[in-house]
């Protein structure tokens, strides 16, 4: 089946104005022993670039990429689930990085229910990288799974949020339908503290190599400082 998400989050923690959230729709394909997670966005983007590039080897006509007419999208990481294991990949610069997780400690002793999506749902809450959470999960759907790597529930996850709203999934849409769920990329292995620390690495330098105006470089380094809610932290 395919579930898709409305992802509502900040970038700036310090912002309290709600113009700034940013949103973007996320898509898990699942079955019940794996699934991908990722940005509808990204795909688009990636299809209409596979398409470009199929059109001019087809022709033999060098064609000319755009990148402004290119679909937009915001979270380039994709989650990965085989069985219980889960694989994270996301590029910094030219390169993907991939490091593994497993599923999250919940704690499922409440009575609370509500209606999502015609689903009985019911409350659990985990500590993830520090962060208090709070998921819904729908027993009638027995997979343990759920947005980026909020995984592991006796029922899959439709809606969660963190205690300060920062980070807020909804499903708003599922869907019964045939997809293949492979990984969309395959990164560099590493660890979780290894990706984290290459990540601190290109924000704090950004675009190693390439010529860019001190000035230029300064605003991406202070761009990357409000960006400061990272879900991996």
């Amino acid at each position: 089946m395919e579930v898709k998400y409305l992802y509502n989050f900040v970038r700036d923690t310090t912002e309290s104005d709600e113009s700034h959230r940013a949103r973007e729709t996320m898509i898990l394909d699942l079955n019940s022993n794996s699934s991908i997670y990722y940005s509808e966005g990204f795909m688009k983007r990636r299809r209409a670039l596979e398409n470009i590039v199929n059109t001019a080897r087809s022709s033999n006509v060098s064609t000319e990429i755009k990148i402004e007419n290119l679909p937009k999208y915001t979270i380039g990481y994709s989650v990965y689930r085989n069985g219980t294991q889960i694989y994270i990949t996301n590029n910094l610069y030219r390169d993907f990085y991939t490091f593994e997780s497993v599923f999250l400690k919940w704690n499922v002793d409440f009575n609370e229910v509500k209606n999502i999506l015609g689903y009985k749902c019911y409350k659990a809450t985990t500590i993830f990288n520090n962060r208090f959470y709070t998921a819904w999960y729908a027993k009638d759907i027995p997979i343990s799974d759920g947005p980026y790597r909020f995984k592991g529930l006796p029922g899959l996850i439709l809606e969660l949020g963190d205690k300060e709203g920062f980070n807020v999934f909804q499903a708003v849409a599922i869907e019964k339908k045939q997809v293949d769920i492979i990984p969309l990329q395959k990164g560099i292995p590493v660890t979780r503290e290894q990706y984290i620390q290459k990540r601190e690495e290109f924000r704090n330098n950004p675009y190693p190599g390439r010529i860019i105006d001190k000035a230029k470089r300064q605003q991406l380094m202070e761009m990357n400082k409000k960006n400061n809610n990272l879900i991996e932290r």
